[in-house]
């Protein structure tokens, strides 16, 4: 008797998905076929920040990733527009398909960081 054995997604994948996405910021990749690396929650939050976006970014790069979970992984990335430099946020979850965009946010540093 074989017992199949579920394997997570490679993490190096959700960085490289974080990069497609970057790229769509920057105008460098079309974003209809970044829709297929996100799930209908995520895809909602990309286009928030898109629409946040006040044009193209010049400048984008992965900062850090990790995996909280065997099927979360995260990735902080920087966006510069010549002017200002912003963070953003990506969380995928693993799916069957490989690794699915969840959310994401362009964090503005005019928000408090703390809440009392």
């Amino acid at each position: 008797m074989h017992c199949r054995k579920e394997i997570a997604p490679n993490p190096r994948q959700a960085v490289s998905y974080s990069c497609f996405f970057l790229n769509v910021l920057t105008g460098r990749k079309p974003a209809s076929e970044a829709r297929l690396f996100a799930t209908d929650e995520g895809w909602a939050a990309f286009a928030r920040v898109r629409r946040r976006v006040p044009g193209h970014f010049s400048q984008v790069r992965v900062r850090k990733a990790t995996l909280p979970t065997a099927t979360t992984a995260e990735v902080v990335a920087m966006v510069e527009n010549g002017r200002s430099h912003l963070a953003m946020t990506f969380s995928f979850t693993a799916t069957q398909h490989g690794w699915r965009l969840a959310h994401c946010e362009l964090l503005d540093r005019t928000q408090p960081r703390h809440l009392l």
